[in-house]
């Protein structure tokens, strides 16, 4: 749910005991408040074709989503949805997370909060602050991705944002809602493409530039056709990092945070009959890191003072990430019903070297009294993962059955494989000071989760405009991680002995919603769901924890596991479409009751921590939103968004708050307005000019170190992007610039996977030094684009 980092010096043991479980044990990050993994269960009829109910609506005002698995319009679904299409993405240049996620009402992300200690795969989003690891689902068309992928937009059809509890129809970790990216199909009437060029400056970087190409290919028309993308991506480094060379001179390098980034797709879609359709699809990226884009933030103000990192010893920090998507999706339509299947299978590697000279040197002063200075110290760690997902479904139209009534029924099934890997680093000088082995540590964890699932939604409409959902989900869901052996340095010479563990759970996710249509295509509605992630297991806590253990009534053996938490949502809606369709309109207000978080509770004598079920929260809020052109005759869209939050930690549990007090990681507010204007200047030429603005308040940070519980307080989050340029034919010159106003952000600290690095004071005191997730500086630069 939040994170804390708990580090002691009190006794040697505690502190290698400490160590060992956690340097680089990816899923058990000690300090990690919600440290369960999800699994999102989140699957979508990707067309975009509107339904015939949609005739006579400006079309370029529709906004079409599949929440529900079918097509609709925005207003017409009774639930809080954002929705980007692609031409809002392209006309307020929108290419990464960090500009689609600061535009969603009550939506935020922290690094360092994902429990796996990887600069490429630690963020996790929450959404009506449901914060923690699995609670926001993630996915990819039919198939559940990692919170941390973030695929390039350059042929995706749509964003959306699914608010509250989607468990039903999308299983767990979506306790807060979904993120959902919907990619194009491939057109069966049309031959087009595009182009897209660009280059610009990172101020205290270098040169960026990116480039693109998307095609359809239509090969026998209204039965086969093929499209493909690619594109090539490289932002300039902005971090300076300083070290010693061997003679003790400052050494200064530049350009650390470069990040390139290869993606491509490719979509074969056949119509075999009118019934009969399918679409085959491999996507994928292949992204890297030279340097993290972080800096060092000073506490107790936890602000970004400079993009300089002074280090002790030069260690090139770096990152590979690369993932692949192949999916398989069957279409048959019949007389009142239709049937979709889909198969897909995603596989992720990282591989990642984290400097921790600096923290690691002074574990050995503090606790053994030997220096090892200038002697660099570094994690390798290797992450792999892999999921096979499975849907069938069957929707049914009112009336295909029983007269007002339709619905939709299904079969899910997911397996998840994970293997984590931190292999041996040595480093001679610990042999010499008569440590053996001559390395730290040698980790590696297994883990297969198995997701099995019935579903399903029925909608009755008694009467004209009155309908009724009740929904239903059952899950079984098995985990297994493997029996393993940690060796190392820090571990002694007969290492540690971590056993294999099971755990089985299975329940019910229900949901009711009551909606009457009003206006344009509007509705109101008030609904009442359940969400819930899945429980999991701990690594072994060692035997010197035992007395902690018995004071709490628990055995060894029994906090190997920990059970699923549940999440009641309330909420009420209208959404309507004003001025003649050219407005979308949407107001919600909702209360959550969080219960048996999923949280560490830390063992005061052993100084060890694991994930149990402990304390209750609740949460107040509501949304605003409306979109379109205000006035009918100026060519000016606009996009406001305002989102509202009272998060209340009711009962801490192992937490060391108190009572009532504020959740941790929760900003208050969050809004957004986007504009883009376009007029003729001529017959054949038209300026256009976009900007927007997000706003994520402050948020509370709960840390504890050395026995002490404190907060941190992050900055206000602002960003203003803004564009301008021409279009003339079917080509385009744009002059764009990101993070205008050059913020200096924290989008969150990120942990070392090793010790946390530690400065001595004046008054010989020792000072934390943590280091965020930075925003970019300010980015100025070109881009053409032009059809093909």
């Amino acid at each position: 749910m939040m994170e804390h980092r708990y580090t002691s010096h009190t006794a040697r043991w505690r502190r290698i005991a400490m160590w060992g479980a956690n340097i680089g044990r990816t899923g058990m990050l000690c300090g990690t408040l919600a440290l369960s993994t999800g699994t999102a269960f989140a699957q979508a009829d990707q067309s975009s074709a509107q339904s015939d109910a949609n005739a006579g609506i400006a079309e370029a005002e529709v906004i079409i989503v599949t929440a529900r698995q079918k097509n609709e319009t925005l207003t017409e679904v009774p639930a809080a949805i954002t929705s980007y299409s692609s031409d809002f993405l392209a006309k307020q240049n929108i290419t990464n997370f960090v500009d689609y996620a600061t535009k969603v009402p009550n939506l935020s992300f922290q690094f360092g909060q994902g429990g796996t200690l990887l600069w490429s795969g630690d963020r996790e989003t929450s959404i009506r602050g449901v914060v923690g690891i699995g609670t926001t689902a993630f996915y990819i068309d039919d198939t559940p991705i990692p919170s941390s992928v973030s695929p390039q937009v350059l042929n995706l059809d749509r964003i959306e944002v699914l608010k509250g509890p989607q468990g039903t129809l999308f299983g767990a970790s979506s306790m807060g809602g979904n993120f959902r990216y919907i990619t194009q199909k491939p057109s069966l009437t049309d031959n087009e493409g595009s182009v897209s060029l660009q280059g610009g400056h990172t101020k205290r970087g270098g040169f960026d530039y990116d480039g693109n190409v998307r095609t359809n290919v239509v090969l026998v028309p209204d039965q086969l056709s093929l499209s493909a993308a690619g594109g090539y991506m490289q932002d300039s480094g902005f971090i300076t990092r300083r070290y010693p060379d061997v003679s003790g001179n400052l050494v200064t390098k530049n350009g650390d945070a470069r990040s390139r980034n290869l993606s491509g797709t490719v979509a074969l879609r056949a119509k075999f009959s009118d019934s009969l359709e399918a679409t085959a699809s491999v996507l994928g990226q292949s992204n890297r890191l030279h340097g993290f884009p972080g800096a060092y933030v000073r506490l107790p103000e936890y602000k970004v003072q400079s993009y300089t990192l002074d280090r002790d010893a030069n260690v090139q920090e770096y990152s590979k990430d690369d993932w692949s998507l192949g999916a398989l999706v069957l279409r048959y339509s019949g007389t009142g019903f239709n049937i979709v299947s889909s198969n897909s299978v995603f596989s992720r590697k990282i591989t990642q070297v984290d400097d921790n000279t600096e923290g690691t040197n002074f574990f050995f002063e503090s606790e053994l009294g030997v220096s090892f200075d200038r002697v660099p110290f570094y994690n390798l760690i290797i992450s792999r993962e892999s999921r096979f997902a499975h849907e069938t479904r069957l929707s049914f139209e009112k009336g295909a059955l029983i007269e007002g009534l339709s619905g939709i029924v299904g079969v899910f099934h997911n397996r998840v494989k994970k293997n984590d890997f931190n292999p041996a680093v040595f480093v001679p000088e610990l042999a010499e000071a008569g440590l053996e082995p001559s390395y730290l540590a040698e980790v590696r964890t297994n883990s297969i989760e198995k997701n099995t699932a019935l579903f399903g939604e029925l909608y009755y409409e008694p009467l004209s405009r009155l309908t009724f959902t009740l929904g239903l989900r059952k899950y079984w869901i098995t985990q297994n991680r493997t029996g393993s052996v940690d060796t190392g340095a820090l571990f002694g010479p007969e290492g540690s002995v971590n056993a294999p563990i099971a755990n089985r759970e299975s329940g019910l996710v229900p949901k009711a919603v009551v909606s009457y249509e009003i206006g344009d295509r509007g509705n109101i509605y008030a609904s009442v769901s359940k969400g819930f992630r899945v429980g999991g297991t701990n690594g072994s806590l060692p035997s010197f924890c035992d007395t902690d253990l018995d004071n709490l009534g628990l055995t060894r053996a029994g906090a190997g596991r920990y059970r699923s938490d549940t999440l009641w949502s309330y909420e009420v809606g209208a959404k309507s479409r004003l001025a003649s369709g050219q407005l979308n309109v949407s107001a919600a207000a909702f209360r959550m009751d969080w219960s048996n978080i999923q949280q560490i509770g830390t063992l005061p004598i052993c100084g060890l921590t694991f994930t149990t079920n402990a304390g209750k929260a609740r949460i107040n809020g509501g949304e605003f939103e409306i979109n379109g052109r205000p006035i009918a005759d100026v060519p000016l869209t606009l996009q406001l968004g305002v989102g509202y939050l009272d998060a209340t930690l009711v009962d801490p549990g192992f937490l060391p708050q108190a009572p009532n007090s504020p959740l941790g990681f929760v900003p208050k507010w969050t809004a957004s307005l986007s504009g883009y204007y376009e007029t003729p200047l001529s017959g054949s030429v038209d300026l256009f000019v976009a900007a927007d603005y997000s706003y994520t308040s402050s948020t509370k940070v709960p840390s504890v170190a050395d026995g002490t519980a404190v907060f941190f307080t992050r900055q206000p989050l602002n960003l203003v992007n803004a564009n301008f340029g021409v279009k003339f034919g079917g080509a385009q010159l744009m002059v764009y610039a990101k993070n205008l106003l050059d913020k200096r952000l924290n989008y969150g600290d990120q942990p070392n996977s090793g010790f946390e690095r530690r400065e001595l004071l004046e008054d010989g005191s020792f000072e934390r030094v943590l280091r965020g997730v930075v925003s970019r500086p300010r980015q100025i630069g070109v881009q053409y684009r032009m059809a093909i």
